[in-house]
Protein backbone atom coordinates (compact mmCIF):
# COMPACT_ATOMS: atom_id res chain seq x y z
CA UNK A 1 0.00 0.00 0.00
CA UNK A 2 1.41 3.42 -0.98
CA UNK A 3 1.16 6.04 0.54
CA UNK A 4 -0.08 9.30 -0.83
CA UNK A 5 2.22 12.14 -1.09
CA UNK A 6 1.86 14.35 1.61
CA UNK A 7 0.92 18.59 0.16
CA UNK A 8 2.55 21.09 1.73
CA UNK A 9 -0.20 23.41 3.34
CA UNK A 10 -1.07 25.83 1.08
CA UNK A 11 -1.85 30.10 2.40
CA UNK A 12 -5.49 29.30 2.32
CA UNK A 13 -5.04 25.61 4.40
CA UNK A 14 -2.46 28.18 7.38
CA UNK A 15 -5.61 30.75 7.40
CA UNK A 16 -8.23 27.83 7.75
CA UNK A 17 -6.39 26.39 10.68
CA UNK A 18 -5.66 29.62 12.60
CA UNK A 19 -9.81 30.33 12.20
CA UNK A 20 -10.03 26.96 13.67
CA UNK A 21 -8.30 27.53 16.91
CA UNK A 22 -10.45 30.09 17.24
CA UNK A 23 -13.45 28.21 18.00
CA UNK A 24 -12.69 26.70 21.23
CA UNK A 25 -15.31 26.36 23.76
CA UNK A 26 -13.00 29.09 26.02
CA UNK A 27 -13.45 31.95 23.08
CA UNK A 28 -16.41 31.00 22.73
CA UNK A 29 -17.47 31.76 26.31
CA UNK A 30 -15.22 35.22 25.47
CA UNK A 31 -17.46 36.09 22.07
CA UNK A 32 -20.80 35.41 24.48
CA UNK A 33 -19.68 38.01 27.12
CA UNK A 34 -18.77 40.22 24.26
CA UNK A 35 -22.10 40.20 22.56
CA UNK A 36 -23.71 40.85 26.02
CA UNK A 37 -21.47 43.61 26.87
CA UNK A 38 -22.88 45.13 23.75
CA UNK A 39 -26.57 44.60 23.84
CA UNK A 40 -26.27 46.32 27.44
CA UNK A 41 -23.70 49.41 25.39
CA UNK A 42 -26.00 49.85 22.46
CA UNK A 43 -28.94 49.97 24.15
CA UNK A 44 -28.63 53.67 24.20
CA UNK A 45 -29.12 53.72 20.24
CA UNK A 46 -32.68 52.67 20.83
CA UNK A 47 -33.42 56.31 22.78
CA UNK A 48 -31.63 58.28 19.64
CA UNK A 49 -34.09 56.41 17.02
CA UNK A 50 -37.06 57.52 18.72
CA UNK A 51 -36.19 61.07 18.49
CA UNK A 52 -35.70 60.65 14.86
CA UNK A 53 -32.09 60.73 15.25
CA UNK A 54 -32.18 63.48 16.90
CA UNK A 55 -34.26 65.43 14.71
CA UNK A 56 -36.86 66.61 17.42
CA UNK A 57 -37.01 66.50 21.15
CA UNK A 58 -38.05 63.39 23.60
CA UNK A 59 -41.67 64.30 23.14
CA UNK A 60 -42.87 61.17 21.62
CA UNK A 61 -45.43 60.26 24.47
CA UNK A 62 -46.90 62.64 23.49
CA UNK A 63 -48.02 61.48 20.34
CA UNK A 64 -51.16 59.57 19.99
CA UNK A 65 -52.03 56.58 17.37
CA UNK A 66 -49.20 54.31 15.87
CA UNK A 67 -46.42 56.09 16.61
CA UNK A 68 -46.83 55.86 20.26
CA UNK A 69 -47.59 52.29 19.90
CA UNK A 70 -44.28 51.66 18.44
CA UNK A 71 -42.66 53.77 21.18
CA UNK A 72 -44.25 51.82 24.18
CA UNK A 73 -43.37 48.20 21.91
CA UNK A 74 -39.85 49.23 21.83
CA UNK A 75 -38.81 50.53 24.91
CA UNK A 76 -40.54 46.79 26.20
CA UNK A 77 -38.00 44.72 23.77
CA UNK A 78 -35.25 47.05 24.44
CA UNK A 79 -35.71 46.18 27.86
CA UNK A 80 -36.36 42.48 27.54
CA UNK A 81 -33.09 42.13 25.39
CA UNK A 82 -30.90 43.72 28.36
CA UNK A 83 -32.52 41.72 30.50
CA UNK A 84 -31.94 38.89 28.43
CA UNK A 85 -28.31 39.71 28.21
CA UNK A 86 -28.05 40.15 31.84
CA UNK A 87 -29.45 36.58 32.02
CA UNK A 88 -26.87 35.66 29.97
CA UNK A 89 -24.19 36.98 32.38
CA UNK A 90 -25.19 35.38 35.53
CA UNK A 91 -21.94 33.69 37.53
CA UNK A 92 -22.80 30.09 37.45
CA UNK A 93 -20.39 28.22 40.28
CA UNK A 94 -19.79 24.04 39.82
CA UNK A 95 -18.68 22.40 42.55
CA UNK A 96 -16.83 18.99 42.64
CA UNK A 97 -15.59 18.92 38.83
CA UNK A 98 -12.06 17.35 38.35
CA UNK A 99 -10.31 19.36 35.94
CA UNK A 100 -7.97 16.10 34.82
CA UNK A 101 -11.02 14.20 34.03
CA UNK A 102 -11.72 15.32 30.20
CA UNK A 103 -15.48 14.12 30.01
CA UNK A 104 -16.40 16.37 32.68
CA UNK A 105 -14.51 19.51 31.46
CA UNK A 106 -16.36 18.66 28.00
CA UNK A 107 -19.79 18.42 29.64
CA UNK A 108 -19.05 22.01 31.76
CA UNK A 109 -18.22 24.00 28.44
CA UNK A 110 -21.02 22.59 26.57
CA UNK A 111 -23.51 23.40 29.58
CA UNK A 112 -22.04 27.12 30.06
CA UNK A 113 -22.45 27.21 25.86
CA UNK A 114 -25.72 26.28 26.13
CA UNK A 115 -26.91 27.87 28.80
CA UNK A 116 -25.07 31.61 27.98
CA UNK A 117 -25.31 31.82 24.22
CA UNK A 118 -29.51 31.27 23.51
CA UNK A 119 -29.99 34.18 26.12
CA UNK A 120 -27.45 36.05 24.29
CA UNK A 121 -28.94 35.21 20.99
CA UNK A 122 -32.77 36.39 22.01
CA UNK A 123 -30.88 39.46 23.52
CA UNK A 124 -29.32 40.62 19.91
CA UNK A 125 -32.57 39.79 18.41
CA UNK A 126 -34.70 41.75 20.57
CA UNK A 127 -32.17 44.54 20.48
CA UNK A 128 -32.61 44.67 16.44
CA UNK A 129 -36.23 44.17 16.74
CA UNK A 130 -36.60 47.24 19.30
CA UNK A 131 -34.26 49.21 16.84
CA UNK A 132 -36.55 48.72 13.99
CA UNK A 133 -39.28 49.66 16.20
CA UNK A 134 -37.45 52.23 17.69
CA UNK A 135 -36.78 54.02 13.76
CA UNK A 136 -40.11 53.30 12.29
CA UNK A 137 -41.55 55.13 15.57
CA UNK A 138 -39.62 58.23 15.24
CA UNK A 139 -40.12 58.38 11.24
CA UNK A 140 -43.90 58.57 11.81
CA UNK A 141 -43.74 60.99 14.47
CA UNK A 142 -41.33 63.31 11.94
CA UNK A 143 -43.74 62.85 9.21
CA UNK A 144 -47.53 63.18 11.16
CA UNK A 145 -49.09 66.45 9.44
CA UNK A 146 -48.54 68.35 13.41
CA UNK A 147 -47.03 67.70 16.05
CA UNK A 148 -48.08 65.95 19.83
CA UNK A 149 -50.63 67.79 21.71
CA UNK A 150 -49.09 70.64 23.58
CA UNK A 151 -48.53 70.22 27.61
CA UNK A 152 -50.50 72.82 29.44
CA UNK A 153 -49.84 73.83 33.00
CA UNK A 154 -51.91 76.44 34.82
CA UNK A 155 -50.91 78.44 37.92
CA UNK A 156 -53.24 80.47 39.97
CA UNK A 157 -52.08 82.70 42.78
CA UNK A 158 -54.43 84.97 45.34
CA UNK A 159 -53.41 88.70 44.63
CA UNK A 160 -52.83 89.92 47.84
CA UNK A 161 -55.55 92.14 49.94
CA UNK A 162 -55.56 95.73 50.32
CA UNK A 163 -55.92 98.03 53.53
CA UNK A 164 -59.73 97.01 53.48
CA UNK A 165 -59.08 93.20 53.26
CA UNK A 166 -60.53 93.14 49.89
CA UNK A 167 -58.28 91.38 47.42
CA UNK A 168 -59.13 93.66 44.69
CA UNK A 169 -60.89 96.87 44.04
CA UNK A 170 -64.43 96.92 44.47
CA UNK A 171 -63.80 93.57 46.68
CA UNK A 172 -64.43 91.36 43.98
CA UNK A 173 -61.71 88.68 44.82
CA UNK A 174 -59.02 88.33 41.81
CA UNK A 175 -56.02 86.24 40.98
CA UNK A 176 -53.03 85.55 39.27
CA UNK A 177 -52.96 83.12 36.40
CA UNK A 178 -49.60 81.76 34.67
CA UNK A 179 -50.35 79.96 31.98
CA UNK A 180 -47.39 78.05 30.52
CA UNK A 181 -47.54 75.80 26.91
CA UNK A 182 -44.86 73.59 25.40
CA UNK A 183 -45.32 72.82 22.34
CA UNK A 184 -43.09 69.82 20.89
CA UNK A 185 -42.93 68.53 16.78
CA UNK A 186 -43.20 71.45 15.36
CA UNK A 187 -41.24 72.22 11.82
CA UNK A 188 -38.96 75.10 11.04
CA UNK A 189 -40.84 78.38 10.80
CA UNK A 190 -44.12 76.70 12.00
CA UNK A 191 -45.52 79.73 14.47
CA UNK A 192 -48.11 78.42 17.91
CA UNK A 193 -50.06 80.91 19.34
CA UNK A 194 -51.83 81.63 22.89
CA UNK A 195 -54.56 83.26 23.51
CA UNK A 196 -56.14 83.51 26.73
CA UNK A 197 -59.35 85.45 26.43
CA UNK A 198 -62.70 85.56 28.70
CA UNK A 199 -65.37 82.78 28.73
CA UNK A 200 -67.69 84.72 25.94
CA UNK A 201 -64.34 85.46 24.01
CA UNK A 202 -65.04 89.18 23.78
CA UNK A 203 -61.72 89.97 25.68
CA UNK A 204 -58.02 89.52 24.76
CA UNK A 205 -56.20 88.93 28.14
CA UNK A 206 -53.17 87.82 26.93
CA UNK A 207 -51.68 86.41 23.60
CA UNK A 208 -48.25 85.03 22.14
CA UNK A 209 -46.61 83.59 19.28
CA UNK A 210 -43.69 81.73 19.43
CA UNK A 211 -41.57 79.66 16.59
CA UNK A 212 -39.71 76.91 17.19
CA UNK A 213 -35.62 75.81 18.13
CA UNK A 214 -33.89 73.57 15.64
CA UNK A 215 -35.18 70.59 18.02
CA UNK A 216 -38.77 71.70 17.01
CA UNK A 217 -40.09 72.54 20.24
CA UNK A 218 -41.41 76.17 21.44
CA UNK A 219 -42.20 76.70 25.02
CA UNK A 220 -43.85 79.99 26.40
CA UNK A 221 -45.76 81.33 29.83
CA UNK A 222 -47.93 84.02 30.15
CA UNK A 223 -48.93 86.08 32.94
CA UNK A 224 -52.53 87.67 33.52
CA UNK A 225 -52.96 89.92 36.92
CA UNK A 226 -56.29 90.66 38.79
CA UNK A 227 -58.29 88.03 36.77
CA UNK A 228 -61.91 87.70 39.04
CA UNK A 229 -61.80 84.59 40.58
CA UNK A 230 -65.46 83.54 39.79
CA UNK A 231 -64.70 84.06 35.83
CA UNK A 232 -63.82 82.11 33.43
CA UNK A 233 -61.25 81.93 31.28
CA UNK A 234 -60.49 80.06 27.63
CA UNK A 235 -57.19 79.27 26.70
CA UNK A 236 -57.11 78.65 22.50
CA UNK A 237 -53.22 77.10 21.66
CA UNK A 238 -52.57 76.90 17.88
CA UNK A 239 -50.02 75.15 15.96
CA UNK A 240 -50.14 74.15 12.55
CA UNK A 241 -53.55 72.67 11.35
CA UNK A 242 -54.28 71.62 15.24
CA UNK A 243 -55.99 74.02 17.65
CA UNK A 244 -56.70 73.14 21.33
CA UNK A 245 -58.83 74.63 24.02
CA UNK A 246 -59.18 74.76 27.29
CA UNK A 247 -61.93 76.38 29.83
CA UNK A 248 -60.42 77.26 32.93
CA UNK A 249 -62.66 77.75 36.06
CA UNK A 250 -61.73 79.18 39.38
CA UNK A 251 -62.79 76.38 41.86
CA UNK A 252 -61.45 73.34 39.39
CA UNK A 253 -57.83 72.14 39.27
CA UNK A 254 -55.93 71.97 35.94
CA UNK A 255 -58.00 72.32 32.80
CA UNK A 256 -57.80 69.53 30.08
CA UNK A 257 -56.89 70.80 26.41
CA UNK A 258 -59.01 69.80 24.12
CA UNK A 259 -58.13 69.53 20.36
CA UNK A 260 -58.88 68.96 16.77
CA UNK A 261 -56.91 68.85 13.76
Amino acid sequence: MTTPPVRTPSRSDLALADLGAELTPVKSLARVDAVTARVVTNVSVIGVLLTGLGAFAAGLPSFGGPARALAIAAVITATLAVASALAAQILTITRHINPANLAQVRAWYRRRIDTRAYPTQAATVLLLISAVTAGTAGAIALTSAHGGQPALTVSQTLDPADGSGATASAGVATVTLTVAVTFRGLTAGQAATIVITTAAASHILASAAVTPAPDGTAASTLTVNRVAAASQVTISVTAGHQHCQATLDAAEGQPALTCAA
